[in-house]
């Protein structure tokens, strides 16, 4: 962890922001110490309704992936037909 005095960063402060991306960063003001942290970037949940599972980026991923092959010719879709369902799903 690096720590510095508040007049130390004042005089750069965008090179200890950059610092604080690969470690801890400290700046002490008197007797109060503040920690710089980086804050995670939060994906948006794609979900009118508010859907957790469209709050995960890899699942908003693999359907981007999905589409992608779709579009391109690589996978067809398959029609479910009665004969099919009962050798799949034994129905």
């Amino acid at each position: 962890m690096t720590t510095v005095s508040s007049r130390v960063f004042l005089a750069n402060p965008i090179h200890y922001f950059n610092l604080a991306n690969s470690e801890s960063v400290a700046i002490k003001r008197g007797k109060m110490t503040y920690r710089i942290m980086p804050e995670p970037a939060k994906f948006e949940n794609i979900s009118p309704s508010g859907d957790p599972f469209w709050a995960d980026p890899r699942n908003v991923a693999e359907l981007e992936r999905r589409i992608k092959r779709r579009r391109e010719g690589i996978e067809i879709p398959v029609r479910l037909t009665p004969e099919l369902k009962k050798e799949l799903l034994g129905i």
